[in-house]
C-alpha cells in the first residue's frame, strides 16, 4: 500500500463508527479516519480533513446520508462514498436511487463483513488502486 487512506465517517453513533473502523483494521487496510455526527462536523471535515472515501450512515438526526452524499460529490466530484445503513432494507428502493446519485455502494450494519470488498471496489472504481493492498 502506498498511502494511508483518509477515511471521513458521518455517523451519530460512536460504536456503530468503532465497528466500521475495527472491520477495515482487521481487514487490513492502512488508514486514518476523522467522525463527523452532524452537518456542521460533516462540512468542516470535508474541507479540513479532505477524505479520500467516505462512509455515511443514512439517518442522521437532522441530517440525511443522501444530503451528506449531494454536499461531497458538490465538493469532490469523485470521491467514494459508500452508505452505510441500519435503516434500510434489501428491497427498498431508496437503495436505487442512491446509487444513481453517485454512491459508490450500499452496505448493511448487519453485514459490515461486506464493507472491505466495498471499499476495495469502490477505489479501484475511483482510480485510486493506490491504497489497496
Amino acid at each position: 500500500m502506498d498511502k494511508v487512506l483518509r477515511i471521513l465517517i458521518l455517523e451519530d453513533r460512536g460504536s456503530d463508527a468503532d465497528l466500521m473502523e475495527f472491520e477495515l483494521l482487521d481487514a487490513g487496510l492502512a488508514f486514518t479516519s476523522r467522525r463527523a455526527t452532524n452537518e456542521k462536523t460533516f462540512r468542516r471535515e470535508l474541507e479540513r480533513f479532505s477524505p479520500d472515501l467516505i462512509l455515511s450512515d443514512y439517518d442522521l438526526p437532522q441530517y440525511t446520508g443522501v444530503r451528506a452524499l449531494m454536499e461531497a460529490k458538490a465538493r469532490f466530484h469523485r470521491i467514494p462514498f459508500i452508505l452505510v445503513t441500519g435503516a434500510l432494507g434489501n428491497n427498498d428502493t431508496r437503495i436505487g436511487e442512491i446509487i444513481k446519485k453517485g454512491a459508490s455502494d450500499c452496505i448493511f450494519k448487519s453485514a459490515l463483513h461486506q464493507l472491505s470488498p466495498a471499499v476495495h471496489k469502490a477505489l479501484e472504481k475511483a482510480g485510486r488502486e493506490n491504497w489497496i493492498n
